[in-house]
């Protein structure tokens, strides 16, 4: 018994030891993601330039990065699904290299944009990873074009913009950038892209909004992700789950809102094995009854 004990000492040890090295640092590539002109191109999309990069080989994996990111900004999970993949990473309008276009921002042009991007790649059904704003998008793409998604793995998305969903801090940081981006407009200041800063938070305040019940036209087995310390409310994790018909739960502890960055391997490990394996909905109830 006490040998016993003393291997699983290790074991926690080494595993703990390891969690903490993956979040002391971001996952190590030096990759240009986001700025290889080896592996970027263009496409015309609802009346703008889309930049996007494609790494990989094998069947499809569109890749979307979260509200004020870029493709950069899912580097962890490129450089994992590029492996096994074809991963198609794509800046968002008005985010990155693509263009911002005149129509108000919303987050269906944007799902509609990735649509027509897959058209133009001419790829009929895809595997999507979506983080935060790129899980929203991800989820409208499956609501409204539900053949052309595989599986879908969507962290950290919420449905609404309240506190329903979202914890009130948020609403105040959103407010707060909104306002500096409105200043920095007016002074003529040229230090960032006031202009896609206000655009980006004002979306996050105005939007989503998507109703439980239009969950129901997702097809495709989700894996819902969250963390224990998220931006967006665990119970509403938790109701977006409960609205979808193939669904996968996890709340990855210990993390932030970030944890596709912050917990890469665990991320790219349940990803993995969710779009790798045919979909099952096991239930305790039948494993007891049939002991």
């Amino acid at each position: 018994m006490e040998s016993l004990i003393k291997v699983a000492s290790i074991v926690a040890f080494l595993f703990f030891s390891n969690e903490s090295l993956s979040q002391a640092q971001p996952c190590p590539t030096t990759a240009a993601y986001g700025e290889n002109s080896d592996a970027g191109r263009r496409a015309m999309v609802n009346g703008i330039s889309l930049y996007y990069e494609t790494y990989g080989t094998g069947s499809p994996l569109l890749v979307i990065h979260g509200n004020g990111g870029s493709i950069r900004s899912m580097r962890c999970q490129i450089a994992h699904f590029s492996r096994s993949h074809r991963v198609i990473a794509a800046d968002s309008r008005a985010h990155g290299k693509s263009e911002d276009g005149t129509a108000r921002l919303t987050y269906e042009l944007m799902a509609e944009d990735l649509a027509k991007l897959l058209m133009h790649e001419n790829i009929d059904a895809t595997d999507i990873i979506g983080h935060s704003d790129g899980g929203i998008i991800a989820l409208l793409l499956a609501i409204n074009h539900p053949t052309r998604v595989k599986s879908l793995v969507v962290s950290g998305p919420n449905l609404r913009s309240d506190k329903s969903a979202m914890f009130a801090w948020n609403f105040d940081m959103y407010a707060r950038d909104v306002k500096e981006a409105k200043a920095m407009l007016a002074k003529g200041d040229r230090s960032k892209n006031w202009e896609r800063v206000k655009r980006w938070n004002e979306l996050m305040i105005e939007e989503p909004n998507i109703h439980a019940r239009e969950l129901r036209r997702i097809k495709s087995p989700t894996l819902i992700l969250g963390s224990d310390d998220d931006a967006v409310r665990p119970e509403h994790f938790l109701e977006i789950y409960r609205n979808i018909s193939q669904p996968h739960l996890g709340i990855i502890p210990g993390a932030t809102h970030f944890i596709h960055r912050e917990e890469y391997e665990l991320y790219n490990l349940l990803a993995d094995r969710f779009l790798s394996k045919p979909f099952s909905r096991p239930t305790s109830k039948q494993v007891l009854e049939n002991r």
